[in-house]
């Protein structure tokens, strides 16, 4: 049966901290130095927003099949919908993938979709965060090895996505729907 609380656990608090100081650091080094904060993809576009939702969608019901939480909190469904999609993405795809698609010359073609370096470094080191997951879930290394692949794979769909359209409003409701619909027991 799925339970809802309102308060959030000693878990999420850590969560929701690491997610604000992910979005402090583009915010301090910006201030620091001088760099405008509309690089960082804080911009509206819905270039290829449609198909990255619908992939999204169907992503998260899949995940959803396979390990949906026993316990869902409201802190929990307020970290994964909100607080999380719109941190990461405006640190791994506006600040971190930025400035490494300008630092890291060059990419590899896949099929018709040219993957450049920063991007795909930008995606496994999102890959890797997510091993940061075995504090926040009452799952197994192993488990958390497979979440961290997928966020590996995601990151790269979404990391196309940026570099297309320079803007984290796609990736963030992309992020969002994939991890609401994680959530639901289906």
């Amino acid at each position: 049966m799925l339970q809802i609380d309102i308060l959030p656990c000693e878990k999420l608090i850590y969560a929701y901290i690491a997610q604000i100081t992910l979005i402090a650091i583009p915010i301090i080094y910006a201030k620091v130095t001088h760099y405008d904060l509309r690089n960082y993809g804080l911009r509206v576009s819905r270039k290829l927003l449609l198909p990255g939702v619908i992939i999204s969608v169907a992503i998260g019901t899949g995940l959803s099949l396979i390990s949906s939480p026993a316990t869902l909190t409201v802190g929990l469904i307020i970290l994964s919908c909100l607080v999380a999609p719109a941190g990461e993405e405006f640190f791994f795809r506006g600040f971190l993938q930025t400035h490494l698609m300008q630092k890291v010359k060059g990419g590899k073609r896949f099929f018709k979709f040219y993957l450049s370096y920063g991007l795909m470094l930008t995606a496994l080191i999102f890959g890797a965060f997510h091993l940061l997951d075995i504090f926040l879930l009452n799952v197994t290394f192993a488990g958390v090895a497979i979440n961290a692949m997928f966020a590996l794979v995601f990151g790269l769909l979404i990391g196309y996505i940026y570099q297309e359209t320079r803007s984290i409003l796609t990736p963030v409701i992309m992020h969002s729907c994939l991890n609401g619909l994680s959530l639901l027991p289906l």
